[in-house]
């Protein structure tokens, strides 16, 4: 069967065609007789992510970006969808994130699988949850950007400070703090004065504390020899002799409380004198009568004393 040129024109025009597609989905990264999985991942934000960058899974290349679809909601919010193709022999669970992250300080971003250990395996077309990793400068950024904040904060409230300042220190409180620095100098001045005439009443008056000094160290020379002489004297009395005299004044102490607690008992004379009732009665009855004698007696004397010039004895009353 011959072809006619037509024909083997045409053959040839849909055999280009189709090459120049297998080509460039090959130049893309993209592979028309695989059967890799594709999985969908939602972002707010791709951070520069680009179809053909590749998705690993533990550092090994498994899969690719496939496509970046940008979807608005109905509330306006802007997200991108991400389908990625990974190869069919590798199985991890559906709960399992897709990470965006840039793996060298110049390199392109990429995408990493971050595999969670349970659960059920993800099948073609799940949707997995999505997530990204700031880069090194995004990172520094926003680190850098709290400490700018406060660095701010720090400047605005040291100018404030310093306006504040600037209206503290008026014309009127310039003249004040002025006077205050003036009346300083002045009070300085003062004590200055005094310090030099202490000094002059000091100098003239060097001997007289010079002989005040030494008259101290004079007082003070004569009561260390004196103290030393009672040191001397002390070593010098016989503690025994001491010691048997402080016994003996113990025995007669010892006596004496005797006598008095056998006079509170009623021994001896004193202390029947003491005790006996009946005998301190008539003691006491003695004692007024012999009182009343004698003052009769010097009331009455020749009652009690008769005498005559001429040795004749007076008639007896």
């Amino acid at each position: 069967m011959k072809l006619s040129k037509e024909l083997k024109a045409g053959l040839i025009a849909v055999f280009a065609i189709i090459s120049f597609v297998i080509l460039y989905q090959f130049m893309k990264g993209k592979n028309l007789f695989t059967t890799d999985n594709v999985f969908y991942a939602k972002y707010d934000n791709v951070e520069g992510l680009e179809v053909s960058n590749p998705v690993s899974i533990n550092g090994l290349k498994v899969g690719q970006v496939d496509e970046i679809k940008p979807m608005t909601t109905k509330d306006g919010k802007l997200h991108f969808v991400v389908k990625v193709t990974i190869d069919d022999t590798f199985e991890f669970s559906n709960r399992s994130t897709v990470e965006i992250f840039e793996p060298g300080l110049m390199s392109g971003k990429e995408m990493k699988i971050n595999l969670f250990y349970g659960g059920e395996m993800a099948k073609d077309g799940d949707t997995l949850k999505g997530n990204y990793q700031l880069s090194m400068f995004n990172s520094l950024s926003s680190q850098v950007k709290p400490v700018k904040d406060q660095l701010s904060n720090v400047l605005l409230r040291l100018d404030s400070t310093l306006a504040s300042t600037n209206k503290i220190v008026d014309e009127q409180n310039r003249r004040e703090i002025k006077l205050l620095l003036s009346n300083l100098n002045k009070t300085i001045e003062t004590f200055k004065s005094t310090a030099d005439k202490t000094n002059a009443i000091l100098a003239g008056n060097e001997t007289g504390l010079h002989n005040v000094v030494e008259n101290a160290n004079k007082t003070l020379l004569t009561a260390n020899r004196t103290l030393d002489k009672y040191g001397s004297v002390a070593d010098n009395v016989d503690i025994n002799k001491l010691n048997g005299t402080i016994d003996q004044f113990n025995q007669t102490a010892n006596k004496l409380n005797n006598v008095i607690s056998g006079i509170q008992n009623g021994n001896g004379s004193l202390g029947k004198l003491m005790k006996d009732e009946e005998l301190y009665n008539n003691l006491t009855k003695t004692s007024s009568n012999l009182n009343q004698l004698v003052e009769d007696v010097k009331a009455n004397p020749k009652r009690y004393v008769n005498f005559s010039v001429f040795g004749k004895n007076a008639d007896k009353k």
